[in-house]
């Protein structure tokens, strides 16, 4: 898969819309396919959920936005791709969306890295009655934000942060860079009596899903509603990229998560526990049982899906506690 991500394409190979030129890249609209799509997202040693093919058509059942995917090439090679959500407000607006885009093949230079990102600029001006917000994957730099200003941005919103884990560790490796509260909690969950089931959709995600819901309406939570993540997981090419991990005591269930598979990486979506897995540690079980899992199935590194120290103190230090490198984005710009 990865090799035919690096394969060339031929102009008449090449359909959609030609949107521009510039130091030698050319931008197409909408020319990929969902296969050719999935195959670059495999080559790239790391890549995120909001910019896989199934995480756009999940916006296509439950929103108004479109997707809309842009391919950089220098001659006949991709060097940058971009999904985009549209939403056209009464036949005027435009309403924009880039998550963590554009994402880069392997070998693209730094120029051509500032290039594909002027290319996509180019085709949202506030002049066309765009309204463009924009969550490019940027670390967080004065580079960065020197760049986004120079193409008339202005941030509207800091910079998400995540931690990015490397299954390319052995397991031994990783299990010592828990932090010392986290693996005795792991060691005191191996020893409960748990059993952990996993599973690919169905009932366990069903489970999952509801209770995640009913949580989020409660606690009025910033997290993705279940019928959006269910779309997802509907949406994948793959059925397996999906990975739902249940805990049982006996034969109840207590606590579920869910890791969605893209390419060589993952990301750690939503998660649900009761008090008796609270009490267990149940959850420090499912994400050890995630790990393991997605190292076996080749997975290279592992998203684990937000900290915000400000708004989830408990579950920022919770997931700071499975180790793994922090990381910070230029943040959204408008």
């Amino acid at each position: 898969m990865a090799r035919d991500a690096k394969t060339s394409t031929s102009s008449r190979d090449r359909p959609g819309e030609f949107g521009g030129e510039r130091d030698g890249l050319r931008i197409y609209w909408n020319g990929a396919t969902a296969r050719q799509w999935d195959a670059w997202i495999e080559s790239m040693p790391r890549s995120v959920i909001e910019q896989s093919w199934a995480y756009g058509e999940a916006f296509v059942g439950v929103t108004p936005y479109l997707p809309v995917h842009a391919v950089v090439y220098r001659g006949t090679n991709p060097v940058a791709i971009a999904q985009i959500l549209e939403w056209r407000v009464g036949g005027v607006v435009r309403v924009v969306k880039i998550v963590r885009g554009p994402l880069f093949l392997e070998g693209a230079s730094e120029s051509e890295r500032v290039t594909a990102l002027w290319l996509i600029r180019s085709r949202y001006s506030l002049s066309r009655l765009d309204l463009l917000l924009w969550t490019p994957e940027l670390e967080e730099t004065d580079e960065a934000h020197q760049l986004l200003r120079s193409m008339g941005l202005r941030r509207l919103i800091t910079g998400y942060s995540s931690i990015w884990l490397d299954l390319s560790q052995d397991e031994a490796a990783l299990r010592a860079g828990l932090k010392q509260n986290w693996r005795n909690q792991l060691v005191r969950s191996e020893t409960a009596n748990l059993r952990v089931r996993m599973g690919h959709g169905g009932a366990s995600l069903e489970w999952l899903l509801t209770r995640h819901e009913g949580h989020r309406r409660r606690k009025r939570l910033r997290a993705p509603a279940s019928p959006f993540v269910l779309a997802i997981s509907l949406a994948q090419r793959n059925k397996q990229a999906t990975l739902a991990f249940t805990a049982f005591s006996g034969s109840e269930p207590i606590a579920a998560i869910l890791v969605f598979r893209h390419g060589q990486s993952a990301t750690y979506y939503i998660a649900w526990t009761g008090p008796e897995g609270r009490r267990r540690h149940a959850n420090n079980l499912l994400l050890w049982h995630a790990v393991k899992e997605l190292k076996s199935r080749g997975v290279r590194w592992f998203d684990l899906g937000g900290v915000d120290g400000l708004s989830m103190p408990g579950v920022s230090r919770f997931k700071l506690g499975m180790g793994g490198a922090l990381y910070t984005l230029a943040g959204t710009y408008l």
